[in-house]
């Protein structure tokens, strides 16, 4: 059959096939790319999923490393927050596959998973079944709308959470310039765990810069769940104090009792606050995907895994990373881009090790999160964890890590060069 003949007969389509080159794959029973070799079929294109699947071919090159994404391009929600600040535009943050495909020889899918057969090994996507030998999961993370009365459908698409890169990330930035000065903008942040924890502040430090460059008389009220700022606290109050001074208004224990479309307004326990653009972000739990899958136990709201070899429980052969992990289960670490990249090397030496018969190593994972405080400032926070043998979880390292002394515009270009350098080694 010729290979334009299969993709019509088979309906997988050019969009799964066009990043392949010119291989050609046969289809029966509604399976695509059926397995002849070992492989590892890797379902998440994020940090922690890219990373892994491009890390599994470096260390063995001769494994079959299958990538299952929905979306055709890599969307970094690391300097996102800029785009919102209007420093960057979205073909800043905006890469694809193809280095991936082309230079290691991954297959990549360009398909949703939606659902897992744990004991045929197979996965079910939008473009067929795929069967593995072992299956990496980074689900990211999903939103609790639940947990605020009056979110429903119609808040949710006035009040975006822009925590995932894309649409809502130009939505809030449209919004912020449609504003007419004088209007409050809202930022909500949940109860932590949540992904990036100083990425809200961050945030807060984009917007207020705009207000006060383009918008006389509007503030930033920031509604925080939380008894205090969860990451960098001191060095982001002193930049609020030193440059938004007046701007930001900083609100603590507030959380949000109710939402009201109507009036555009969020009631907390201690006020009502009105803005003219309000940007909510709901607290989070696992991706569906994650529940789909049957990877959450019942009443929790994140993937347990083993801090070893980041093996589920509940399905053998079956990994999770990022920020779907259970921090309870596996050891408190940050939700953030840069620990699902150091999943991602970790898991991949894992699976390659125990399909080969050995061991894991203990892991050893890190944390590295630069955040602007103004248009060329940043500070910084870093962390070292490795695997403690007596408690099976990963445990910080008190030696390694801390926090950035004072921001600086050395700062700032170090993380534009931060950026650089995780993306290439994601996707690069």
């Amino acid at each position: 059959m010729k290979r334009r003949e299969f993709i019509k007969q088979t309906g997988i389509g050019i969009g799964v096939l066009a990043l392949w080159g010119p291989q050609v794959f046969s289809a029966h029973a509604g399976e695509i790319l059926p397995k002849k070799g070992r492989r590892v079929v890797v379902a998440g294109g994020g940090f922690g999923g890219a990373t892994a699947a491009k890390y599994l071919k470096l260390i063995d090159p001769k494994l079959d490393v299958v990538l299952v994404e929905q979306r055709e391009r890599f969307i970094s929600c690391p300097v996102s927050n800029m785009v919102i600040g209007g420093f960057k535009e979205m073909k800043d943050i905006t890469m694809d596959y193809k280095v991936l495909a082309r230079k290691y020889g991954i297959k990549i899918v360009n398909a949703q998973m939606t659902g897992l057969d744990a004991t045929a090994h197979t996965i079910e996507t939008s473009a067929g079944k795929i069967a593995y030998d072992r299956l990496i999961v980074s689900p990211g993370i999903d939103f609790m709308y639940e947990n605020i009365p009056g979110m429903d459908p119609q808040a949710q698409a006035l009040f975006p959470h822009a925590m995932k890169a894309g649409d809502q990330t130009v939505q809030l930035r449209r919004e912020l310039v449609a504003l007419v000065p004088g209007q409050n903008v809202i930022i909500t942040i949940p109860e932590a765990p949540y992904r990036c924890p100083p990425g809200p502040y961050e945030r807060a430090c984009m917007i207020a810069h705009y207000l006060k460059q383009n918008k006389k008389g509007s503030r930033l009220i920031i509604l925080d769940a939380n008894e205090d700022v969860v990451s960098k606290g001191k060095l982001f109050k002193a930049a609020w104090k030193d440059y938004y001074e007046g701007i930001i208004d900083y609100r603590p224990d507030s959380t949000i009792k109710k939402v009201d479309v109507a009036t555009r307004s969020i009631v907390t326990v201690a006020a009502e606050v009105q803005g003219g653009v309000i940007n909510i972000i709901p607290d989070q739990k696992a991706g569906l995907l994650a529940f789909q899958s049957g990877l959450v136990p019942p009443k929790r709201r994140w993937v347990p895994v083993s801090a070893l070899s980041f093996e589920s429980p509940i399905h053998k052969d079956v990994h999770v990373i990022g920020d779907a992990t259970d921090g309870e289960v596996i050891g408190s670490m940050p939700k953030s881009g840069f620990v699902a990249s150091t999943m991602g090397k970790a898991v991949a030496a894992s699976v390659v090790a125990m399909m080969s018969g050995r061991e894991p190593l203990p892991p050893s994972l890190a944390n590295t999160c630069y955040s602007m405080v103004n248009e060329r400032e940043a500070i910084y926070v870093t962390g070292v964890f490795e695997f403690d043998a007596r408690t099976k979880k990963m445990a910080g390292v008190k030696a390694a890590g801390g926090v950035s002394p004072e921001r600086s515009e050395r700062l700032g270009i170090q993380a534009e060069d931060w950026a650089r350098s995780i993306w290439s080694d994601t996707l690069g």
